[in-house]
């Protein structure tokens, strides 16, 4: 029980934060196609973040992509900073967001 808890109040530390980097990753991506480590270097150039932490933007990237929908896969990218291939994400248009919103109220027939 201690590891749920002590997870249950880190989470309820960067709980406020949260919102604030949902806000700096989209204004990063604007219209633009960009890597997590693009979104990540340009937070730390842009000073908003202090140190290059990909954990500032992945977590983030995920919960933006699988609960509010407002980014999506683009693709993949040849990184060489890790030398793999890595997804490109973008914005999602109104009408692709509208789409993943309603899907999990479609019922399946298979």
């Amino acid at each position: 029980m201690i590891k749920v808890e002590t997870r249950r109040k880190s989470h309820e530390k960067i709980k406020p934060r949260k919102f604030t980097r949902y806000m700096q990753i989209l204004e990063i991506l604007g219209d633009r196609k960009m890597t997590a480590r693009e979104i990540e270097c340009e937070m730390v150039k842009r000073g908003y973040v202090k140190s290059f932490d990909m954990n500032h933007v992945r977590p983030r990237l995920n919960e933006l992509e699988n609960e509010y929908y407002e980014v999506i896969e683009n693709g993949k990218k040849y990184d060489f900073e890790t030398n793999v291939s890595v997804t490109v994400f973008r914005r999602t248009t109104e009408q692709e967001k509208m789409e993943l919103e309603n899907m999990n109220h479609i019922p399946r027939l298979d």
